[in-house]
C-alpha cells in the first residue's frame, strides 16, 4: 500500500446504509437495438424522456454518495483510507445500476455455472486470438502469462499441508489472484501453482485443515478489510487440494437493498472433540461494490463436514439501547482454538453503525455459550489475536486503538482473559513496537493503517516470544515489554542503518512451519517471504522473497511497446501497491514470463508507449504521471511530467491518453476539465524537462458528471491531435486539435447512461466502439456515423460491467471485450444482436482491466486485477477456417505443473480423467472431474497419456506433459 495518507476504508462504517432507501426493483436488460434516424418522433421522444430520468436518478445516487463521504471526511478527518478503498470507492460509483444505486456482483456467480455448463462456450475460434493457427494451438488456451514472474501481490492466508510427509507443501491465498500452492516454499527455484483458476470467487481470506482427516481442507473467501474481493462462501475439497467443492451459500436476495450472502469469510477453525470435527466459521458484512452480507454476519458450525451450518444465535451483537442482543450477529475478524479446546473469537466493526460489534473478544469452553473477556471500548476496532500453543492461557491481541492518541493497541492475557495488561495504560508490562522509519509515528507502526495491515503471532516453543506487522515485523522476547524490528520496508531515513532485510510493506500474516516451527512465512502485499531461522533476522538472506510465478499482481492499466516483435517483447503496467514497470525479454527460463523492471513505486496506474520508443510514459496516485528514458533495460531518468502543485488532482487512478503521433498527452483534472501536455518529447532524459501543462474545460458539466475515459484518436494528423473523453453519464465529446491553442469541442449524440469505460476505434473515427461499466444497463454500443447513431451490441452477454474492448482491424465482426468473467468475444459484432462467448480458457474468471493490441505482431495484451499480465501472440491472420469441433475437448494449460483443467463435450458436466505414463500404467485417477473446474495432480516430471470417459466410454484422449 502506498504511504500517502488516505482516508480509512473504516469510513465505509459511517457511509452506512444509506443505500438502503433506494429501490429494491431490478430492471430487465435491454437486448435490442436502440431507436434509429427515421422513427417516428414520438417514440424517440419517449425513449428520450425514459434516458432522461436514468441520468436523473444516476445524478441523485451520485450525489447522495459524494455528500455522505463529504460529511464522513468533515467529522473524521483523521482516519485514513488504503489504495484498494479509493479505487473500490470509485469502482463502486461507475458500476451501480443508474436505476437503483446498487451493484449486482454476486450474481455472477450464476454466471460462473452457465460458464461451466457450456452455455457460453465458443463455437469458433477468433482469428483476432488465434491468428488462423487453430489446428495447431486450439481457442481454449491462447493467452500466454507474461508475469510478473516473481512480484507477487497481497497475501491473506498461508497454511502448511499436514499431509505432506516430508513437511515442506505450503498453500497460499491471495487478495484477488486465488489459492496456490508450492511443493517447498524453502527452495528458491520452487514456483507455486494456481488451483482456483474458475472458482466463482478468487478472493482467499484462510485455510483450515481438518485435523481428524487432514485431506480434508477448508477456504474461505472474500476480503472484508478493503472490499477489494467479493467471496463465495467456503471451497471445500477432500483430496488434499486437488478438486473442489463450493459450500456455505445462500441465495441471492436483498433485505432493504442489502444483498444477502455469506461474501466474507474471515476465518475459519476446526475443534477436534472426540473425534467429531467441529468447524466455525466467522463471517462479517462489508462493502464490496455495494454493501453485502449484513445480515449474515456472526459465527456459524457445523458437526457434519460442511454440509449443513447453524448459526450461533448467542453470539449476536448487544444493543447499548437496550442492553439486549440484536438479531445481527458479531462481525467475526478471527478464530483460535486454544491447547484447551477453548474457541476464542475476536470482532470487527459491523457496518451497522448503531451496533458497536467491533474491539471485542469472546472466549467458550463448550463453543457454544461465548463470554466477553475483553473490549477496548472501540466498536469499530478490529481485532486479531494469537493465542500460545504451550500455554493457553497466554493470548496476545492486536487491534485498532481507542483515540488519535492511541491509534493501536496491544493488550495480553497471563490467566486466560481473566485480567489483561495493555499498551496504553502506561505501566511497561505491554508496550507498542517502534518503526525506526522516521515517516511512522512512535504511537503507531502500522501508519494508520490498522484496519488493513495488521497480525500477530506467538512462537509455538515459547510463550513470551511474539511477533507484530503493520508497515514492518517486529520481535519480542520479553512478552511484549519491549521490541526489536526485524525488517524493514526500505532503506529510507532511520532505516538504513538496520542491518535487517527489506521485505515488501504492509504485512498480513505469519505463519510457522509445524515440521520446522524455526522456519517461517509471511505475507504482505509483495507477495511472499521465507525465513529459514526465526532467531537470525541479519542481514538481507535472512528474510528472502518466495514469489516464483505467484503472479497474483493487481494490474490497473497495461500497454504494449508498439515497435517491438514477439521475438524482442516489452510492455508497461501500472499495479496496485507494486508500482508501475516494464516486462521485457529477454524472457526468463520459466516459461513466457518476461523479466521485471520497475520504473516508479507505490501504487502504479495509467501507462503507455511513444510510437518511436524513444520514451514510456508511467503513473502515480492522482495527477502523478512521469516520462520514463530507458537504455536497453536501463532506467536511465524519470521526469514528473505533470505541474507539483497539480499532483493531487483526477482520481486516484487517474484517466491518461497520449496521442502518440504528436506527442501530446491528457490527463484527468476535474469536472469536465483535463490537463494538456503539449510538448511531452521536449527533454533529453538527463534533466527535467520545462513541460508544458495547460487546462481545458471541454463542456459544461452536468450535476456530478466525471470524465472516466479519455481516449486520443490513433488517426489523428500530424500537427492536429483529435481526443475523445467519456463520462460517469454517458456523454462523449470530441476535441479537435486538443494540443493546439483553438480546439473545437463536439458533445455526440449519447449511446446510453452509465460510465465510459472505453473508446475504440474501427477502421476510421466513423467506427467507433463505446463500454459501459454500470450493471443493469446496456454496455456495448457500436457507431458507424461517428457517434450521431449508436447500436446496442449486448446480445447475449451476461449483466456484467464491461471495462475495455479491442476490434480485430481486418475483420469488423471480430470483438473481444474484458469484464468481471474473463475475456469474451464475438465473431459476428456488426449483427443486430450478436453471440458473445468466454476466451477466457487458462486466463480464467478473472476481472480483466485493460486490452491492447500491437498490429505488427498481431499481439493481444489482457491486464488483470489479480493475475498480472498475458498476451496472445499471432504471426499471420488468415481467412475463417471451419472449426473442427473435438477441439473443444481439451485439456490445459499443457504442458502443466500438475494443474489441469478439462473442458467437456457440450451437455457433459462431469466425467471421469485417466492418465497414464509412458509404459501404460494408469498412474492417476479423478471420478469426479467437473468442466473446466482446475483439478491437480502429482506426478513425476514428463509425458502421460490423458483418457476421459463417461459412463465406461471414453469421450476423447490427449497427451499431457507434466513439467
Amino acid at each position: 500500500m502506498s504511504s500517502t495518507v488516505m482516508l480509512s476504508s473504516f469510513l465505509l462504517n459511517e457511509i452506512s446504509l444509506y443505500l438502503l432507501s433506494i429501490f429494491n426493483n431490478k430492471m430487465n436488460k435491454i437486448i435490442t437495438s436502440i431507436l434509429m434516424v427515421g422513427m417516428v418522433a414520438g417514440v424517440a421522444a419517449q425513449v428520450e424522456t425514459e434516458q432522461q430520468k436514468t441520468l436523473k436518478k444516476l445524478q441523485e445516487h451520485y450525489q447522495r454518495h459524494d455528500a455522505k463521504v463529504k460529511s464522513v471526511l468533515e467529522r473524521k478527518a483523521d482516519e485514513l483510507m488504503s489504495p484498494p478503498d479509493r479505487y473500490y470507492m470509485e469502482d463502486y460509483k461507475r458500476t451501480m445500476d443508474p436505476i437503483t444505486g446498487v451493484t449486482y456482483f454476486s450474481e455472477l456467480a450464476k454466471v460462473k455455472t452457465e460458464i461451466e455448463r457450456g452455455k457460453y462456450a465458443p463455437k469458433a475460434g477468433l482469428k483476432l486470438l488465434n491468428a488462423g493457427n487453430f489446428t495447431d494451438r486450439g481457442f481454449d488456451q491462447p493467452w500466454v502469462e507474461r508475469g510478473p514472474y516473481a512480484v507477487g501481490g497481497r497475501i491473506r492466508a498461508i497454511a502448511y499441508d499436514p499431509n505432506d510427509p516430508t513437511g515442506r507443501r505450503a498453500f497460499a491465498g491471495s487478495a484477488t489472484g486465488g489459492l496456490w500452492v508450492n511443493q517447498d516454499p524453502a527452495d528458491a527455484n520452487n514456483e507455486w501453482t494456481p488451483l482456483s483458476t474458475f472458482w466463482a470467487s478468487t478472493s482467499i481470506h484462510c485455510i483450515a485443515f481438518d485435523p481428524n482427516n487432514p485431506q480434508t481442507m477448508y477456504v474461505g473467501t472474500g476480503e472484508v478489510e478493503t472490499g477489494d474481493g467479493l467471496g463465495s462462501g467456503i471451497w471445500k475439497s477432500t483430496d488434499a487440494g486437488q478438486t473442489w467443492q463450493q459450500i456455505f451459500t445462500i441465495p441471492a436476495t436483498y433485505s432493504n437493498t442489502v444483498r444477502n450472502g455469506n461474501f466474507f469469510v474471515n476465518d475459519i477453525k476446526i475443534r477436534n472433540v472426540n473425534g467429531t470435527s467441529e468447524i466455525f466459521v466467522g463471517v462479517s458484512g462489508g462493502y464490496s461494490e455495494g454493501w453485502q452480507g449484513l445480515y449474515q454476519s456472526g459465527l456459524y458450525v457445523s458437526t457434519d463436514g460442511g454440509n449443513t451450518f447453524t448459526k450461533n444465535d448467542n453470539f449476536n451483537i448487544v444493543n447499548p439501547n437496550t442492553n439486549a442482543p440484536s438479531n445481527i450477529g458479531y462481525s467475526v475478524q478471527q478464530i483460535e482454538i486454544g491447547a484447551d479446546n477453548s474457541v476464542w473469537v475476536s470482532t470487527r466493526a459491523s457496518r451497522f453503525s448503531n451496533l458497536p460489534s467491533g474491539g471485542k473478544i469472546f472466549k467458550s469452553t463448550d463453543g457454544v455459550n461465548f463470554t466477553q473477556v475483553y473490549t477496548n471500548g472501540n466498536g469499530n476496532a478490529r481485532v486479531n489475536f494469537t493465542i500460545s500453543p504451550q500455554n493457553p492461557n497466554v493470548v496476545y491481541a492486536l487491534m485498532q486503538g481507542v483515540s488519535q492518541a492511541e491509534p493501536v493497541r496491544i493488550a495480553k492475557t497471563t490467566d486466560g482473559g481473566t485480567t489483561w495488561n495493555h499498551s496504553g495504560e502506561g505501566t511497561g508490562v505491554v508496550t507498542l513496537p517502534v518503526d525506526g522509519d522516521n515517516g511512522i509515528p512512535n504511537n503507531d507502526f502500522t501508519r494508520g493503517q490498522h484496519f488493513y495491515d495488521l497480525v500477530i503471532k506467538v512462537d509455538p516453543n515459547d510463550q513470551n516470544t511474539v511477533y507484530a506487522g503493520g508497515i514492518d515485523t517486529f520481535k519480542s522476547t520479553n512478552g511484549g515489554q519491549s521490541w526489536t524490528q526485524i525488517t524493514k520496508w526500505a532503506n529510507v531515513t532511520g532505516l538504513a542503518g538496520l542491518n535487517i532485510p527489506v521485505i515488501h510493506a504492509d504485512q498480513h500474516v505469519i505463519e510457522f512451519n509445524p515440521s520446522n516451527t524455526n522456519e517461517m512465512l509471511i505475507g504482505n502485499d509483495g507477495g511472499m517471504y521465507y525465513v529459514p531461522n526465526k532467531n537470525n533476522f541479519q542481514g538481507g538472506s535472512s528474510a528472502v522473497k518466495r514469489n516464483n510465478r505467484l503472479n497474483v499482481t493487481q494490474i490497473y492499466r497495461a500497454a504494449l511497446n508498439p515497435i517491438k516483435t514477439t521475438n524482442n517483447e516489452e510492455l508497461s503496467a501500472g499495479a496496485q501497491d507494486n508500482g508501475s514497470f516494464w516486462l521485457s525479454t529477454p524472457s526468463l527460463a520459466q516459461a513466457n514470463f518476461l523479466t521485471h523492471y520497475p520504473s516508479t513505486s507505490g501504487d502504479g496506474g495509467y501507462t503507455d508507449y511513444d510510437d518511436q520508443d524513444e520514451y514510456l510514459i508511467t503513473s502515480y496516485v492522482f495527477n502523478s504521471h512521469y516520462k520514463i528514458f530507458t537504455q536497453g533495460n536501463t532506467l536511465v531518468a524519470r521526469n514528473l511530467i505533470t505541474s507539483p502543485n497539480d499532483r493531487n488532482m483526477g482520481h486516484f487512478i487517474n484517466e491518461m491518453a497520449l496521442d502518440r503521433t504528436n506527442d501530446i498527452m491528457y490527463s484527468y483534472r476535474s469536472g469536465l476539465s483535463i490537463f494538456v501536455v503539449p510538448n511531452v518529447l521536449q527533454g533529453n532524459g538527463t534533466q527535467t524537462a520545462p513541460f508544458i501543462n495547460r487546462v481545458l474545460t471541454l463542456a459544461t458539466a452536468q450535476q456530478s458528471e466525471q470524465i472516466t475515459h479519455l481516449k486520443a484518436s490513433p488517426y489523428s494528423a500530424v500537427g492536429s491531435s483529435t481526443l475523445y473523453a467519456g463520462t460517469n453519464q454517458g456523454r462523449i465529446i470530441r476535441v479537435a486539435d486538443g494540443g493546439g491553442t483553438n480546439p473545437t469541442f463536439t458533445v455526440l449524440n449519447t449511446p446510453g447512461i452509465g460510465s465510459i469505460s472505453d473508446i475504440e476505434f474501427g477502421t476510421d473515427e466513423q467506427h467507433i466502439i463505446v463500454t459501459m461499466t454500470n450493471y443493469n444497463i446496456n454496455n456495448i454500443y457500436y457507431t458507424t456515423d461517428g457517434g450521431n447513431n449508436w447500436l446496442q451490441k449486448d446480445g447475449n452477454l451476461p449483466d456484467m460491467p464491461v471495462r475495455t474492448a479491442l476490434v480485430n482491424a481486418e475483420d469488423a465482426d471480430e470483438v473481444i471485450i474484458g469484464t468481471e468473467m474473463g475475456i469474451w468475444g464475438t465473431n459476428n459484432f456488426t449483427s443486430p444482436n450478436p453471440i458473445w462467448a468466454q476466451y477466457a480458457s487458462n486466463l480464467g474468471n478473472v476481472r480483466v482491466t485493460d486490452l491492447d493490441y500491437r498490429p505488427s505482431t498481431r499481439t493481444v495484451l489482457a491486464a488483470t486485477y489479480g493475475r498480472g499480465v498475458w498476451t496472445t501472440q499471432n504471426s499471420t491472420l488468415s481467412t475463417s477456417e471451419e472449426v473442427n469441433k473435438s477441439r473443444l475437448r481439451s485439456v490445459y494449460p499443457n504442458p502443466s505443473r500438475g494443474n489441469l483443467n478439462v473442458r467437456l463435450p457440450e451437455g457433459v458436466h462431469s466425467a471421469t480423467v485417466k492418465m497414464f505414463d509412458t509404459s501404460g500404467k494408469l498412474v492417476y485417477t479423478n471420478h469426479q472431474v467437473k468442466n473446466m473446474e482446475e483439478f491437480y495432480v502429482q506426478l513425476a516430471k514428463g509425458a502421460y497419456m490423458l483418457t476421459v470417459e463417461k459412463d465406461g466410454k471414453q469421450l476423447f484422449s490427449t497427451s499431457v506433459i507434466i513439467r
